[in-house]
């Protein structure tokens, strides 16, 4: 949630081409492994419980986020290489966002409609509103590798996945029980 900081007017100051690309490595490769890796947990303690739309939506978010996680990897070499963003690596990432606000929707909707949890309830309906809301919110803005680009594509998602997060780890391994028995 913190990565769209790094493309404020005074962060260009303070970061040399260096510490910007570090920064990119750190706040947007890591951060894209932590949610795969949270993608993976989701489904580990909840997948007979949302069903087959939840499996679906995961494996497509998964994917997108693989997706996204090899545009920006190849953005990251390939400025760290020539200083110059790539205008394929930049479609890779949008287009991984555009199929992951999919997958989130789906995953949402199974989430919303099937577990009892209210903190997965909450993350559901990020899941399925905010999220194919922040990549509309970029295209509507006109917005083009600046703070809103990566506000618009990285908050909602954070947000969600906080919450999910923190639902996931007072789950300890339990799985929830089904909204409808």
């Amino acid at each position: 949630m913190l990565f769209p900081l790094g493309e404020l007017p005074s962060a260009h100051v303070v970061l040399t081409p260096k510490g910007s690309l570090a920064y990119f490595g750190l706040g947007y490769l890591c951060a894209t492994l932590l949610l795969l890796i949270g993608l993976r947990g989701l489904h580990a303690i909840h997948r007979r419980n949302y069903g087959w739309l939840g499996s679906v939506g995961l494996f497509v978010s998964f994917a997108a986020l693989v997706v996204a996680f090899a545009g920006g990897t190849f953005e990251m070499l390939d400025m760290a290489s020539t200083n110059i963003a790539s205008t394929v690596a930049y479609l890779t990432l949008i287009v991984g966002f555009a199929i992951l606000a999919w997958g989130s929707a789906l995953l949402g909707f199974a989430i919303t409609g099937t577990l009892r949890d209210p903190l997965l309830y909450l993350g559901g309906m990020l899941l399925t509103i905010a999220v194919p809301l922040g990549p509309l919110f970029v295209f509507v803005t006109g917005a083009a590798w600046d703070f809103e680009f990566w506000a618009g594509l990285t908050v909602p998602y954070g947000v969600a996945w906080m919450v999910l997060g923190y639902a996931l780890s007072k789950a300890k391994g339990r799985a929830t029980r089904p909204r409808f028995s």
